[in-house]
């Protein structure tokens, strides 16, 4: 049985798909198509390859740029690739910025280990995605009426034409030069070891040039390839000797990253890296391979797919180096056991049952929720009424004894408080008449007690006493200024006043009298 798989590379230069046929463990090539980006509409661009090659494949396999990508390696202390598959999202929540709801994640088991020495523990590959990332990238690819099964880590493209045509078991690496980025993949025992993705590629160098020259970019892009980097090995025009520098300057921070990259690899995993394969767009400059060698001081060879191979695609010259990560995409779709990868819409799918699952958690708590808080309501509506009920009863209750207390009140608002009002009414009443407060001087007390102090022979019109707690404020009328002198006095012989002042004291209108105003405090 034979099954057609395309593998679409959507870079940002040019947009490329390798169609391939897998029949009875073998493969064939079919045809392979690319046109340049000039516009945003990807989607657009998508469709038309798909129709212009006719294109009806039973798989389509694409890949997630590696700057969308977080990628870890992990060492578990068991084998068992279920249990791996559960503490995986633990182990990498607290190595990524973003809440772990939000990622796709996606894992290769890269070697097996029980955690016993000397093997130790099962070493895992690890790739994390933000759902609207790949969600945005899934609906590019809907647009362009293409469901794809399998999404790549597009750093793992390369790796696995090399898996196909190299048999090697040193360590190499692999360096994928695209016009806006690079990646890297580190190969180790027929395993990607190390993947990372650079920020930099064949524009930097192209930017350069024009920058240097003052030229257009579209001018930039054919020196660029047109001319050669300079080497001991190879002498160059004195223009040549310009455009080699504009190239080298070009080229420095990545031949910088990827100088660190390789050596921390191998002070890390105390591995020698044997030889770097180039492939790419951007690795169609002269002389890069022997520039390489000279800044890493390492083996650089042009990765190579077999010449019959190409020659039925029908690529064109530069074909070996712009259909390496396509083939590699359509060769993930044939996953030999020799090879590993990743799939995020795996994780996808995954993502979404959970979610379903979820959903269905959330609803039945939601029910369970509400359900509880209907008892609640209808328990707590059942002792609200109740005591509702009682409530009644006892104000009614209290309502009759208040009526039959105070007969004579009309307008019943709050029997509690006016009962209070009413009973401390009836108390100051009773203390005024000099009740209920044993060995406490009453108001009675007081008035007999200025009655008495008033001398008979004289003659005093009292018009008004105001008494209260602690002042007692006696005003009124007598026949002199004497009299009133005389009066203050009498008064001050009372043991309970502690001061007695004559406040104000003057001749009335007939001037016949003198008006009097005596304050005493208790």
């Amino acid at each position: 049985m034979s099954r057609k798989i395309l593998g679409l590379d959507i870079g940002s230069h040019s947009i490329k798909a390798v169609l391939v046929r897998e029949a009875f463990g073998k493969i064939e090539p079919v045809r392979f198509i690319e046109r340049p980006v000039t516009n945003d509409d990807v989607q657009g661009l998508i469709k038309s390859i798909f129709q212009e090659g006719h294109f009806n494949p039973d798989i389509v396999i694409s890949s997630v740029a590696g700057n969308n990508v977080s990628v870890h390696y992990l060492n578990i202390p068991f084998s068992d690739e279920a249990k791996i598959s559960r503490v995986v999202p633990n182990e990498v929540e607290n190595l990524i910025p973003f809440p772990l709801e939000d990622m796709i994640i996606d894992q290769v088991i890269l070697s097996k280990g029980n955690g016993a020495k000397p093997n130790g523990g099962s070493t895992v590959c690890v790739a994390l995605i933000k759902k609207n990332t790949l969600q945005n990238h899934i609906n590019t690819l809907k647009r362009a009426s293409v469901d794809t099964k399998v999404i790549e880590l597009e750093s793992l493209a390369l790796y696995h034409a090399f898996m196909q045509w190299y048999k090697i078991e040193d360590t190499v690496a692999l360096l994928d030069i695209g016009a806006a980025r690079t990646n890297l993949c580190i190969v180790s025992k027929g395993k990607p070891a190390l993947v990372r993705t650079f920020n930099r590629g064949g524009n930097n160098v192209t930017s350069a040039i024009k920058e240097l020259l003052g030229i257009s970019i579209e001018e930039a892009e054919g020196r660029k390839l047109s001319s050669a980097l300079e080497t001991e090995l190879n002498s160059v025009s004195d223009e040549g000797d310009v455009i080699s520098t504009a190239i080298k300057k070009g080229l420095s921070p990545l031949v910088a990253e990827l100088l660190q990259s390789l050596h921390a690899y191998e002070i890390n995993n105390n591995d020698n890296i044997s030889k770097l394969y180039i492939s790419g767009g951007g690795a169609r400059l002269n002389n890069l391979d022997r520039f390489l060698n000279a800044e890493l001081n390492m083996d650089i060879e042009t990765f190579s797919i077999p010449n019959d191979f190409l020659q039925k695609l029908q690529g064109g010259e530069d074909a070996n180096y712009t259909l390496a990560t396509g083939i590699g995409l359509a060769l993930c779709g044939t996953r030999k056991k020799h090879a590993v990868g990743l799939n995020f819409k795996k994780g996808e799918q995954i993502s979404r049952k959970e979610t379903k699952v979820n959903v269905g958690k959330t609803i039945y708590i939601i029910a369970a929720i509400i359900s509880v808080i209907i008892l609640g309501f209808a328990d707590f509506y059942s002792k609200f009424q109740y005591r509702q009920d009682r409530y009644d009863a006892v104000k009614a209750e209290m309502r009759k004894v208040y009526m039959e207390a105070f007969p004579e009140a009309k307008n019943i608002v709050d029997e509690v408080q006016q009962s209070k009002s009413a009973v401390e009414e009836l108390r100051k009443k009773v203390e005024a008449l000099g009740g209920g407060s044993k060995g406490v001087i009453t108001s009675l007390d007081t008035l007999n007690t200025l009655s008495e102090k008033v001398p008979k022979d004289m003659q005093v019109d009292v018009d008004d006493i105001m008494i209260d707690k602690s002042k007692i404020r006696v005003q009124g009328e007598t026949d002199s200024f004497e009299s009133v002198e005389k009066l203050k006095k009498e008064f001050e012989t009372v043991s309970f006043f502690k001061k007695v002042d004559v406040s104000d004291a003057k001749l009335s209108a007939d001037q016949k009298k003198v008006k009097f105003r005596i304050i005493i405090d208790m």
